[in-house]
C-alpha cells in the first residue's frame, strides 16, 4: 500500500502537508492541495494507512469516501466539501479506497464519524455498516440527480410579480405551456390579479414554431399601449423571443424586458433574467454537505419545506419601466 511518505515525495511536499490535505484540506493553499490530490490519484493511494487525526473536543466529524475508480475531478471536490462542512460546524476527513482493504479496515474509516458521503462505487459492506451504526449516509451521484421538478405556477407568479414591481403594466406571456398542464400560465394570471393589472388576451402568445416568435415581435408595434415586458414559459422560449426582438429592431431591456421561468441549458450564451429554484445555483459540494447535515440533525422535514424556494438570477434583460418609455411609443 502506498504511504504518505511516497505521496509526499511524488508531490514534492512534506508528509505533514499530505496529512493536512487529507484531514484538514481547508487549511492548505489551493495550489498545494491540487498538487497533492494529483499525486494521490496518480499513485492509486488509499489512505487507510494514514494515522488518524485526533478528533477535536468541540468538532463534529463527517467523512467522505472515494472509490478506487474515481476520476481526478472527483478527488478535487474534497477541498470544497471540507470548507462546506466547516461552515456547518463539522470537520470532514477524506479517504480513498484501493479495493484491497479488509472489512475491518473499511469499517475503521467511519470511526468517530456522524455521517459519510460516498463518491463512486462504494462497497455494500460500508453502506451496511453505516446503516447498522445509525450513521447518515449519502451517495453523491444519487443526491446530485435528486432534484425536485420546478413548480411552474409559483415561478411564473414570481416572474410576473418582479416585472410588475419594476413598474411594467403591459406584461405579455409567451411560450408553450402544455408540459405542466397550464400551471405556469395560471401563475401569470394570478400575479396580474394580485398587482391589479388588466389581463389582456391579445398579450398571451402561444408558440409552436420558431416563426411564431418573429410574428410576435413584428406585431408588437400595433398595440396602442405597447407591451413593455414578457414572461417566457422557459429559458428556451425566452432566448428565441430575445433573438426575434433584436431582429425586429427592439432593444432588450431598453425597449422591452424579459423574465424567463427556469434555468438555461449549457451553451446558452445570453444571460437572461430567470426565476429558478434556489438550489439550482448551489455548488454540488455545498448541496451534499447540507443534505448530510440535515440527515444527521434530523431536519429532513425542514429541508422539504424550504425546497420550493426560488431565486432571481439577475441577467441583463430587465429594466425598471419609466414614464418616458410610455410616451416614446
Amino acid at each position: 500500500m502506498v504511504s504518505t511518505t511516497e505521496v509526499a515525495k511524488h508531490a514534492g511536499v512534506s508528509q505533514t502537508t499530505v496529512s493536512r490535505v487529507l484531514n484538514r484540506p481547508e487549511q492548505v493553499k489551493k495550489e498545494t492541495y491540487d498538487k497533492v490530490m494529483q499525486a494521490l490519484a496518480e499513485l492509486d493511494y488509499g489512505n487507510t494507512s494514514v494515522p488518524k487525526a485526533e478528533p477535536s473536543a468541540t468538532s463534529k466529524q463527517v467523512a467522505v469516501v472515494f472509490s478506487k475508480d474515481c476520476a481526478p475531478d472527483d478527488f478535487a471536490r474534497l477541498r470544497e466539501l471540507a470548507e462546506s462542512a466547516q461552515s456547518s460546524g463539522y470537520q470532514l476527513t477524506g479517504h480513498v479506497l484501493t479495493g484491497n482493504e479488509s472489512v475491518e479496515d473499511t469499517k475503521s474509516l467511519l470511526e468517530c464519524a456522524l455521517g459519510v458521503i460516498g463518491i463512486g462505487g462504494i462497497p455494500d459492506e460500508l453502506r451496511e455498516y453505516a446503516n447498522e451504526k445509525g450513521l447518515a449516509f449519502l451517495q453523491a451521484e444519487e443526491a446530485a440527480g435528486d432534484a425536485k421538478p420546478l413548480d411552474g405556477r409559483k415561478a411564473a407568479y414570481l416572474a410576473t410579480g418582479h416585472l410588475a414591481e419594476k413598474g411594467h403594466q403591459q406584461i405579455a406571456w409567451v411560450g408553450e405551456d402544455l408540459p405542466d398542464n397550464g400551471g405556469k400560465l395560471q401563475g401569470y394570471y394570478e400575479a396580474l390579479a394580485h398587482h391589479q393589472l388588466k389581463l389582456r388576451k391579445k398579450r398571451i402568445h402561444t408558440t409552436q414554431s420558431p416563426s411564431d416568435f418573429d410574428a410576435i415581435a413584428a406585431g408588437l408595434r400595433s398595440f396602442k399601449k405597447p407591451t413593455s415586458a414578457f414572461v417566457a414559459a422557459s429559458y428556451e422560449d425566452g432566448l428565441k423571443l430575445f433573438n426575434s426582438l433584436k431582429s425586429a429592431g427592439f432593444k432588450v431591456p431598453k425597449d422591452i424586458s424579459i423574465v424567463v421561468v427556469g434555468q438555461a441549458e449549457e451553451g446558452n450564451a445570453e444571460a437572461l433574467t430567470a426565476v429558478t429554484p434556489a438550489a439550482a445555483a448551489q455548488p454540488l459540494e455545498q448541496k451534499l454537505v447540507d443534505l448530510l447535515v440535515q440527515q444527521i440533525e434530523g431536519k429532513e422535514t425542514e429541508a422539504q419545506s424550504t425546497s420550493d424556494e426560488f431565486q432571481l438570477d439577475n441577467g441583463k434583460t430587465v429594466k425598471k419601466f419609466k414614464d418616458r418609455q410610455k410616451n416614446k411609443a
